[in-house]
């Protein structure tokens, strides 16, 4: 359960390019305000894009997140400065508010950081010049995201543990001339566990690699790769590249170890927690695109009952998919 006891917002003004901080926190007996913290917090659990991390004894920002709960006004202040130092010199960091959040979680104290960049939206306002009054339209360009937007990076921090979790994009950081994932790397000054979204790209290029090496028919392949990955999600709770290499594979010990290879070289991390609700609803189909322009959609469950669908090899190469003991079909215009 969720018990928030603090909340401040601290502000980036776009003109003098510093921040402009706040000296008390958000009115929590808002409705919305507490609903919207909520949400905040929900969108880095719920996230298939979201990482997990634990913060070493020497990291720097060790100090300020143990000063939390007894200072957390002034800390965040002291936050605030850190992160708006690597923004403001990097113009291609959208410029945002950032929003300190402090709860338990089942009686855990933690720390909830959500950067909420701006985007432009039309208002009105009255002018009032020459004894006459006009209505003019005008662009606020400090918009902050809905709860219903997504956010583009923000933590959850356990500050018993030090452990984190993130969501993140990379973006370009001039002194470096490169992209990168700055929320942890220059920031936290940490390196995360891969997300499950980037755990399952990680799996999805092996299999492709491993099937241009031996020649596999690649669509069936990533078909039996992404069952297998449901599987081990909605059963063990873990993306297990064991299970996986063995439901794919089999006895072929050559494939196992190509594909084992290719997995240990894109950084893929074994027995991720995963869960397939987090991973959304995307897994549950199997999806094909045809060269024909057709898209057919099937239930993930259904994919592999030959009562329902067959996918049959023709002799001159091509392949045919039946679709069988249909009763009713309707029209989704």
């Amino acid at each position: 359960m969720i018990y928030i006891k603090e909340a401040v917002l601290h502000i980036f003004d776009l003109n003098s390019n510093e921040p402009i901080f706040s000296f008390a926190g958000l009115d929590l007996t808002e409705k919305f305000t507490f609903d919207y913290l909520h949400a905040m917090i929900e969108k880095v659990e719920d996230s298939d894009n979201m990482k997990t991390g634990v913060l070493s004894e020497n990291n720097p920002l060790i100090q300020p997140f143990n000063a939390l709960q007894d200072d957390f006004i002034d800390t965040t202040k002291t936050l605030t400065e850190k992160f708006f130092s690597i923004t403001k010199l990097n113009p291609e960091i959208p410029p945002a508010d950032l929003l300190f959040v402090f709860f338990t979680l089942d009686e855990v104290p933690c720390l909830g950081l959500f950067k909420l960049n701006y985007s432009d939206s039309i208002t009105h306002y009255i002018s009032y010049e020459e004894e006459m009054l006009t209505n003019q339209l005008i662009i606020n360009r400090s918009i902050l995201p809905s709860a219903r937007q997504a956010i583009q990076e923000g933590m959850v921090l356990d500050l018993n543990k030090m452990e984190y979790h993130v969501i993140e994009k990379k973006h370009m950081i001039a002194e470096l001339a490169e992209k990168i994932y700055y929320f942890t790397e220059l920031f936290l000054e940490d390196k995360p566990e891969p997300s499950l979204k980037e755990n399952i790209s990680i799996i999805k290029k092996a299999v492709q690699k491993t099937s241009k090496a031996f020649n596999d028919e690649e669509f069936q392949v990533l078909a039996d790769a992404k069952d297998a990955l449901v599987h081990s999600m909605t059963e063990e709770h873990v993306l297990d590249n064991k299970v996986i290499a063995e439901t794919l594979y089999g006895d072929n010990h050559e494939k196992k170890e190509k594909f084992f290879e290719e997995i240990k070289e894109l950084g893929y991390v074994d027995k991720a927690p995963a869960q397939v609700a987090v991973a959304g609803p995307k897994y549950s189909k199997q999806k094909f695109r045809l060269d024909n322009g057709i898209e057919i959609s099937i239930p993930i469950e259904l994919y592999r009952d030959p009562e329902v669908v067959e996918f049959i090899n023709n002799p001159d190469g091509t392949t045919s998919v039946m679709i069988k003991n249909i009763e009713k079909i309707k029209n989704l215009f």
